[in-house]
């Protein structure tokens, strides 16, 4: 058992084994290996492939709600 911290994000053990590979793809993206375990992470990804990220709750509120919208093409 691990505390719940930022470390846990980088762990494979913490991540679904389906979902794993977000998080490889994640670790080699320029933001990924800049300011990976920053907290709380929102990682949004369709076909297989990473195609947002935001941080904090400003990310999400901001940036992440938005993004979501415009690619599900929906209104908030």
């Amino acid at each position: 058992m691990h505390p719940a911290n930022g470390t846990l994000i980088l762990k494979e053990e913490s991540w679904p084994a389906d979902a794993r590979w977000i998080l490889t793809e994640f670790q080699m993206s320029d933001e990924g290996a800049q300011r990976g375990n920053r907290t709380p992470r929102f990682i949004l990804a369709q076909d297989n492939k990473i195609i947002f990220t935001a941080t904090g709750n400003d990310g999400w509120k901001e940036k992440m709600w938005p993004k979501i919208v415009e690619v599900t093409g929906t209104k908030a």
